[in-house]
Parts: C-alpha cells; sequence; structure tokens
C-alpha cells in the first residue's frame, strides 16, 4: 500500500486482502514508530541530567513523546477483535507462543517514567506529565481489554507458558522482538533516527486522514471498554493528526527549519 502522492482516496482499501494488509501495516509501521519514540524519550531523560538542562521544556517534549506512544497503542490494535486475532495475534503466537512486549529493547530505558517511577520537570510541568503517562498506562489496559477481552496475553496464554524462553538467549529475545517488526539495528545517527520516524509518521498521517483510526472498510462489532471512552481517552484520539504534527516538529533537526510538513490532499 503506497503513501506516495498526495490523493490519499488512493489509500482506502479496495478489497479484503487490502483491510488485511492496512491493520498488517498499522501493527509493524506503528510499532517502528513507538521505538522511535523510546528512544527519543530515552534521549530526552538523558539530557535532562545535565544541570543546564530546562527541564520544564524537557518535560513538554516528554509530555508530546508519551502522547505519542498512546496513539501509536490505539493505531496498531485498530482492528476488529476477529480481524486482530487472525491478522496479528495469531501470527505473533507463530513466532514464539510466549512472545511479550517485555522484549522490546528500546523500551527498557523510559519504562521508570512511563511507570510513573521518576519525575521531570518543576511542579506544573511534572504534573502534567505524569498524567499523561498515567492516561498511556489506562490507555494500554482498555486497549488489551479490547482486543483480548480474556485478558490472557500471549506470554500467560494456558498450555504455552514459558515454552521456549529459559531456551533462549536474552539477546536472542531482543532479536526476534526486533525481526517481527522488520527492524534491523546498526549504529546510525540520531538526525538517521529523526528521518525514519518522520517518513512513518507521515505514512500513518496519510492513513488516518483516509481511513479514521477505525476503518469503516472493517466495522467493530464489540463495544469499545469503558477504560476507552472516558474524556481524556476520547480526546486523545482526537488529537491524533494534531499530535502527528507535533512530533515531526519536535523531530526536525535544529536549524534546518520546518524542512518536513505533514500532507492530508
Amino acid at each position: 500500500m503506497s503513501t506516495d502522492g498526495n490523493d490519499v482516496s488512493d489509500l482506502v482499501p479496495a478489497d479484503d486482502a487490502e483491510v488485511d494488509r492496512l491493520f498488517w501495516f498499522r501493527w509493524v509501521t506503528g510499532h517502528q514508530t513507538t521505538f522511535v519514540l523510546w528512544q527519543l524519550l530515552a534521549a530526552t531523560l538523558d539530557e535532562a541530567r545535565s544541570p543546564e538542562a530546562d527541564r520544564d521544556a524537557l518535560a513538554r517534549r516528554a509530555r508530546t513523546l508519551v502522547r505519542g506512544y498512546s496513539l501509536m497503542l490505539l493505531y496498531t490494535s485498530s482492528p476488529p477483535r476477529q480481524m486482530y486475532e487472525r491478522i496479528i495475534r495469531d501470527p505473533m503466537a507463530r513466532q514464539h507462543p510466549n512472545l511479550s512486549g517485555a522484549w522490546a529493547r528500546d523500551y527498557t530505558d523510559v519504562r521508570p517514567l512511563v511507570r510513573g517511577k521518576i519525575t521531570l520537570g518543576g511542579e506544573t510541568e511534572a504534573a502534567a506529565l505524569a498524567r499523561e503517562c498515567e492516561l498511556n498506562e489506562r490507555v494500554h489496559e482498555g486497549i488489551a481489554a479490547r482486543v483480548v477481552p480474556s485478558g490472557v496475553s500471549l506470554l500467560l496464554t494456558p498450555g504455552v507458558r514459558d515454552q521456549g524462553v529459559r531456551r533462549l538467549h536474552r539477546q536472542t529475545l531482543l532479536w526476534l522482538y526486533d525481526g517481527i517488526f522488520l527492524t534491523t539495528r546498526m549504529p546510525v545517527s540520531h538526525e538517521d533516527v529523526l528521518r525514519q520516524g518522520i517518513r512513518r509518521i507521515h505514512a500513518i498521517h496519510l492513513d488516518v486522514c483516509a481511513n479514521g483510526l477505525y476503518p469503516v472498510c472493517a466495522p467493530q462489532t464489540e463495544d469499545e471498554p469503558v477504560a476507552l471512552l472516558a474524556g481524556d481517552v476520547l480526546a486523545l484520539k482526537d488529537s491524533f493528526t494534531r499530535t502527528l504534527r507535533e512530533l515531526v516538529e519536535l523531530a526536525v533537526m535544529p536549524g534546518t527549519g520546518p524542512a518536513y510538513q505533514l500532507s492530508t490532499s
């Protein structure tokens, strides 16, 4: 599914096979974008350790990055439940029966912030960032209820608990997780990471402009969990394209000016 050109109507799936590809694209590209957001968030926390750092400004940057992460959670989990099982969960289980997000190497450095274990910024900015992280946690829980109502993750699926996990080295699990999301690790510059993130954000922006967060080509047949109907979660959903633009503004390299703009038509 190409994102070249400006006519987003070309991105509307034309048949069932394209609907499947749309949700697989969202799963892979949304996770790749999340990896970039985590790396940028980790860099922000590193920068905050400098005595000269503007911690309030960094807290505001971190808040936008966490909000972007929350949106990627919503974006990657957007297929209806039955489609999620067939298109996402079943292929993941074939890769490894105990697949776990704990194998995501970029999350390690930002977990303490997202889980509310550390603070950043003065009282006002720190509180705003803490609320954003708390919202992220509720979105994560709501999505789990939406796509896996049993509450049983692949890691905890009865009969496959710990199958093979103890036989695999930690680095192998990290490599496996990256491979599922078509991610190759190699030394690259910070600017390269930014460019990779911008390209993916642009593609996601065009997709959402064309199809919406919940595409009409794949009607939702289940009620949305209560956690995803809270006012602040609905506001988060409404902010989707605006937040993507804010993420691009954060990612534009210093001194280059607004070298990249998101187009919608």
